[in-house]
């Protein structure tokens, strides 16, 4: 199995954009209203330091997955746990965000199909794409749709043109103040965390040494749109309106309405953004399957992938209330159990670790 770095570029672009834009909106714009855009802004330079981080430690140890390097860095049995706690990580993040997309499908497309069904046929589409080709097959499908996906956002973008006003940014830094800005920037900044996903999927890359500078412009590139759209949001609804949505940057394109005959955009936004939601879980199914069977050394993941899945599906279709699953996943899993200790102190760990150990494998013998 092979990616090529443009490849690579598109499933990166397209992973972090597809739920950014769609979850981390409205929780920014709730806590710091217009200040909304600066936040956006010093969360994504934290996610481009997040993805330096990541690219760095499969820098410096080529060749290598995540779960391999924890092995060497750490030693077998710390290595273990520690490989575990990211692999828990993933799979409560695909559980999520399965759970949540069936329950937007759900509502907005087949709201009489019972939410059991369609999670059956959404876990049925990712196992069939990551099955059959592995990760070349998520490679050349987000190929597709990434490219598609950015363009339908940014025409979006220029269709609401006419609806904004400048004046609902103002004023600028004054209601708020340096601390609750920070603290806004938290939640993007832990979306764009995904990014130590790069260290399950260097190894399969084409021309790896190109992977840091490809990495970075692939989350910078979602970082600029979702500043951009929340920035419109603002300007099209209004500070305090835009962050009682729960997805506003959906609410903006159903805004849209041009020339009489460009209407209903919405339908193509949520046919693309479905596309690239398939791409990003179905990334996860893979980095799980091939991480557990490293993990268990066992040589061929394939035969994990169905039971991988089937975990999956079975703690998606638990009766639990959406929005309490996610109210309660951001503020009391992700953003304390997970994002802190596991996105950000492990990875920063194990790169001053994998330096000491090269400089240390450099050192002239005495």
């Amino acid at each position: 199995m092979r990616l090529s770095i443009t490849q690579f570029f598109w499933l990166i672009a397209t992973i972090q954009v597809s739920m950014t834009i769609w979850l981390t909106i409205s929780p920014t714009i709730g806590r710091v209203h217009q200040d909304a855009w600066i936040s956006i802004i010093i969360g994504g330079g934290m996610g481009l330091w997040t993805t330096f981080v990541s690219a760095k430690i499969s820098a410096l140890n080529p060749g290598l997955t995540l779960i391999e390097v924890n092995r060497v860095i750490f030693g077998k049995w710390l290595g273990a746990i520690i490989s575990l706690l990211y692999m828990l990580a993933w799979l409560s993040v695909t559980v999520v965000i399965l759970r949540a997309m069936a329950q937007f499908v759900q509502l907005v497309l087949f709201f009489q199909t019972p939410i059991q069904v369609i999670c059956v046929i959404m876990i049925l589409i990712m196992i069939y794409i990551t099955h059959g080709g592995g990760i070349t097959a998520i490679g050349r499908f987000s190929l597709i749709v990434g490219p598609l996906f950015y363009l339908i956002i940014l025409l979006s973008f220029v269709l609401n043109l006419p609806n904004i006003s400048l004046r609902y940014l103002m004023p600028v830094y004054a209601d708020h103040g340096f601390v609750p800005i920070i603290k806004a920037s938290f939640i993007h900044a832990s979306f764009l965390s995904e990014s130590i996903l790069i260290t399950m999927l260097i190894p399969f890359i084409t021309k790896p040494k190109k992977t840091l500078k490809v990495a970075l412009l692939a989350v910078g590139l979602p970082s600029i749109v979702v500043l951009l759209a929340t920035s419109l949001v603002i300007m099209t609804f209004g500070p305090h309106l835009s962050g009682k949505f729960i997805n506003p940057y959906f609410n903006m394109v159903r805004y849209i309405s041009a020339l009489e005959f460009i209407q209903n955009m919405d339908v193509w936004v949520i046919f693309v953004w479905l596309f690239g939601v398939f791409v990003k879980l179905s990334l996860y199914l893979f980095v799980i399957s091939h991480g557990t069977a490293q993990w268990l050394r066992i040589k061929n993941a394939k035969k994990l992938l169905w039971i991988i899945a089937a975990i999956v599906l079975l703690l998606a279709i638990l009766p639990i209330n959406i929005a309490v699953l996610l109210t309660d996943y951001d503020e009391k899993i992700w953003a304390p159990l997970i994002f802190w200790p596991i996105m950000v102190f492990l990875p920063g760990l194990t790169l001053v670790l994998s330096f000491y150990n090269n400089k240390k494998a450099k050192a002239p013998a005495s």
